[in-house]
Formats: C-alpha cells, sequence, structure tokens
C-alpha cells in the first residue's frame, strides 16, 4: 500500500483540523482500509485554553469527511472515564454529548475514550483488510508478532466501546515502548499514531504494508480467480431469483431489496471446494454480522438456513435480551449466481454486499497463511444484539422501504420517481431516452434505456433490474406487452402475501 500524502495538496489546509480532514479522507479513499461505517480519526487541539478531541462523528464515511463531520469533546471531561471501572455505552454516550463544546456537533464515535487516552495528537483507526487477514487465524497473535515485531501493542477481543478502551489502556501502559507506533485490536482492526499529520497517516499506511508483504511472503496474498462470469439472466433465472427474495423477505417478516453480484471473485468463492467449512466459521469482526449475519446461506434453502438461525439465537442469547435478530439470511452464495445481498433499502443490500466481498479476501487469505478463525457465535450475536435494530428504523422513517418499482417513461414521472425514492423503494426506471440513466445518481435508482414494444429490449430491461434489485413489487405505466411480461414477477413479490 503506498502513502497518497501530497505536499502541494496538503498545504492548501490553513488549519489543523481541515488537515486532519484531508488526511482521513486518505484512508477512506482506499478500499482495503475501510467499509461502510468502519474507521474512525481524531486530532487534540487547544482552543480558548482548553484542550479538545476533535473525532469523527459516528456512521460519518471517511472517504468524504469535512471538518463538520468531527465531533468536538473537552479532554479533561473525557480522559478521566478512563478510571471507572465500568461503564455502558448508552452512559458513555451521554458523557460524551455533556462533553461537546458544540451541541449541535455530530454524534462523537463509540471510540472516542480511546482515541482521548492515547498520548499522541494525531490517531488513526481503520479495520484493514491484510492486518484481519493476519491476526484472524489459529495462531493469530504469533502471526502479528511475526508480521510487526515491536511497532504494534496487541489487543484481545473486547467490545466496542468503554470495555475496548479500558483494555486497550492497560495493555498500552503495560506494553508500550519508545517502538511502538500502532496497537492492533484482535478481531477488530488497527490504530496507529504520530505526532504530525503525516507521521501518523503514513504510519498506519507502513503498517498495513507490512501486514501485505507478510502474506505474500507465506504465499497468502493473490487470490485464484479461475471462473468466467455467468451469462446474462434467462427468464427462468429471473423468476427463480425473485422466488429466492420473496422467501428471504416472508423469513425477515417485511420485504428486502436483494441484489447479485456475479463478478469473478464472488463466483471464485462461491465455488470453493471448502466452502462449506471457511463461510461458516463466522465474520472477520462482530460488526459485520449486523449488516450480513453471522454466516451467509449457502444455495437456496432459506428454510434450513432460518432453521439454522433460530438454533444460533436459541443456544447463543443472553436472558435479558429485548430484542433478538430476524433469522432471515442477508448473504447468500451461489455457485451460479455468485454473491446475493440483501437489505432494508437497495444502499443497504449494498452495502452488505460491500462487507462480505472485504470478508471474502479476509477470509482466503486467512485460510491461506494457516487456517481462518473468527470468534465464538456468542461474541458475535452480542454485537448483532447490540448494534442492530437500525432496519426497524429505517421502516419507521421509510414507508416502501424493501419494496421495488418499475416505473415505465420514467422521465415524464420524473416527481413519482423522486417520492418513491425518498419513501425508501428501489426503483426501476425504463424509457427511450438515454437520459434515464443518470436521472438520480442514488443507490436505488436503476435507469434503462428502453423502447416500449421491443421485446428483445424489455425482456433485458427487466433481467437487469431483477439482477439490481431482487424482483419487481408494483409496475407504473407500461404498455400490454410490458405488463404481461411482468406478470410472473408481480406474482412472485413479497407483498403478495400481505
Amino acid at each position: 500500500m503506498k502513502s497518497l500524502w501530497n505536499d502541494e495538496e496538503a498545504g492548501h489546509f490553513q488549519s489543523e483540523l481541515a488537515l486532519r480532514a484531508y488526511t482521513s479522507r486518505l484512508l477512506g479513499g482506499e478500499k482495503a482500509l475501510v467499509m461502510y461505517g468502519g474507521g474512525n480519526t481524531s486530532v487534540k487541539l487547544q482552543e480558548n485554553g482548553e484542550d479538545i478531541l476533535y473525532v469523527k462523528g459516528s456512521g460519518a464515511d471517511l472517504a468524504h469527511v469535512t471538518e463538520k463531520d468531527f465531533a468536538p469533546v473537552r479532554l479533561a471531561a473525557v480522559r478521566p472515564l478512563i478510571e471507572r471501572e465500568a461503564m455502558s455505552n448508552a452512559e458513555m454516550g451521554a458523557q460524551f454529548r455533556a462533553a461537546l463544546t458544540n451541541p449541535q456537533a455530530p454524534r462523537p464515535s463509540i471510540e472516542t475514550v480511546l482515541h482521548a487516552i492515547l498520548p499522541f495528537k494525531w490517531v488513526e483507526h481503520t479495520h484493514a483488510d491484510a492486518v484481519l487477514a493476519v491476526a484472524n487465524t489459529d495462531h493469530g497473535e504469533r502471526h502479528i508478532r511475526a508480521a510487526f515485531g515491536d511497532a504494534v501493542v496487541i489487543v484481545p477481543y473486547h467490545h466496542s466501546g468503554f470495555e475496548l478502551a479500558k483494555a486497550c489502556h492497560d495493555v498500552f501502559r503495560r506494553e508500550a515502548t519508545a517502538s511502538t507506533i500502532g496497537m492492533v485490536l484482535m478481531h477488530h482492526g488497527i490504530f496507529a499514531f504520530g505526532d504530525s499529520a503525516r507521521e501518523s497517516y503514513e504510519r498506519m499506511i507502513a503498517l498495513v504494508t507490512r501486514a501485505e508483504d507478510y502474506l505474500k511472503s507465506r504465499g497468502a496474498w493473490d487470490i485464484p480467480l479461475r471462473f468466467p462470469p455467468t451469462q446474462p439472466a434467462s427468464s427462468q433465472d429471473m423468476l427463480a431469483i425473485a422466488a429466492l427474495r420473496r422467501d428471504i423477505s416472508h423469513a425477515a417478516g417485511f420485504p428486502l431489496v436483494m441484489t447479485l453480484s456475479s463478478d469473478l471473485m464472488s463466483l471464485a468463492f462461491a465455488r470453493r471446494p471448502d466452502l462449506e467449512s471457511l463461510s461458516q466459521r463466522g465474520p472477520a469482526t462482530p460488526q459485520h454480522a449486523v449488516f450480513t449475519k453471522r454466516v451467509p446461506m449457502l444455495g437456496r434453502d432459506v428454510a434450513a438456513f432460518t432453521a439454522a438461525y433460530r438454533r444460533y439465537l436459541a443456544e447463543n442469547a443472553p436472558e435479558q435480551a429485548e430484542r433478538l435478530p430476524d433469522t432471515a439470511p442477508r448473504i447468500v452464495l451461489d455457485p451460479e449466481w455468485g454473491l446475493i445481498s440483501a437489505g432494508i433499502t437497495a444502499f443497504y443490500a449494498d452495502a452488505a454486499a460491500e462487507i462480505y466481498r472485504h470478508s471474502m479476501k479476509i477470509q482466503s487469505r486467512a485460510e491461506a497463511l494457516e487456517a481462518y478463525a473468527s470468534l465464538p457465535p456468542r461474541e458475535v450475536l452480542a454485537a448483532e444484539i447490540e448494534y442492530g435494530g437500525f432496519e426497524e428504523k429505517v421502516r419507521r422513517s421509510h414507508p416502501l422501504a424493501g419494496q421495488v418499482v418499475l416505473v415505465a417513461d420514467a422521465l415524464a414521472r420524473q416527481s413519482e420517481v423522486a417520492a418513491l425514492l425518498a419513501q425508501g423503494a428501489a426503483v426501476i426506471g425504463l424509457d427511450r431516452d438515454a437520459a434515464v440513466e443518470t436521472l438520480f445518481d442514488q443507490i436505488g435508482f436503476l435507469g434503462i434505456v428502453s423502447d416500449p414494444g421491443d421485446l428483445r429490449q424489455s425482456e433485458a430491461a427487466l433481467a437487469n433490474g431483477v439482477r439490481a434489485f431482487g424482483g419487481i413489487d408494483r409496475l407504473l405505466g407500461g404498455d400490454a406487452l410490458l405488463q404481461e411480461m411482468c406478470r410472473p414477477l408481480l406474482a412472485l413479490s413479497p407483498l403478495q402475501s400481505e
């Protein structure tokens, strides 16, 4: 991995906070370092005689952060929290809000205490694929030591938040030396730190490069891609895809958008001879399971998957759990289709796919290094329970979440399409004018050029729409031919039983 630091670019930023946003974007632009909602950064500044920690706000995308995405908290208020014996994440969040110098600022990262207690001005935190591939093995700590030497301290797995900050504080205080430039959190990620923006950023790049080089030196870097892409979906494929979406949605209890990825990586992973063992060991980090579930479904037997997930919940859920995740899969691996992901909206289906693409690389390389290892199911379920629940919130605020609408003559119906998207629906927009392809620049919209009455174009449009979103629940407009072609797909909509 190469440093993207540019002296000329960096020179344009007039404040250290702007420079903090700049190096954060450099990290966020490297897909091998971050994934959806992952990673955070900070800088410690003096303002009006106070030491202020500017930490990335929760949920902000590192690839696009600006100064406004950082939460200013008083170090004098958050540093002493580490001396407590225990604290819930809810209480910790309240303490963070009280420590904000600007009540309108973003919600501080859950890792704020961890950033605060590290004795460095600049701190970086990523979930680098290469580091997880080295660490997530049967003898992960031994491999981390071999890869990094005394450049890092190693922290055993703890849940994000106060518990993790406490563990990091204890390990760092006990084991850090003058050579320490980073910290590896097992089954979580890596921290790097320094006294300048460039030093801190480039230490992260250097550490991740050492992990990459370690994997390469042991023949565990290159992932064979032996399979060609599949052919375009046939009419029977479209119906099978729609039926799978219906079954998964019924298992969840609400409609889900489903997308297919038949790229070389997905097909190769879905056809691994050891897939049944490798894929079922658990996620690379417990937080992955919030979007992907603990394990993917192999093949198309939704009933078998839900039965197995029900057993997983029964065996590992704490008695006091107020809410448990549903039993429907969010990731499907199929040797014919590749990677299938499901989500409450097209955005979340896409996020689940992105996260699982990271998992495929991590698991493949860890298995080649030694043997991929995840955490015990109980630890994974604890993260699902703690950080889940977002789908219910999305459904409350977006009444059409999970639904797929096909709109003919989309350019003439632009306001209707906008309303559907605003309510959470995924929209397939058809029009003979090529402007439909760029009508809305968001994940939930697919614009397709299709001439009404042209059977071949209509068939191709439906196939592309089904691969993008999993099926069709409603049709707006369209001639008799399109309506007839959509009829079998509409019959497989999960809304038919509602």
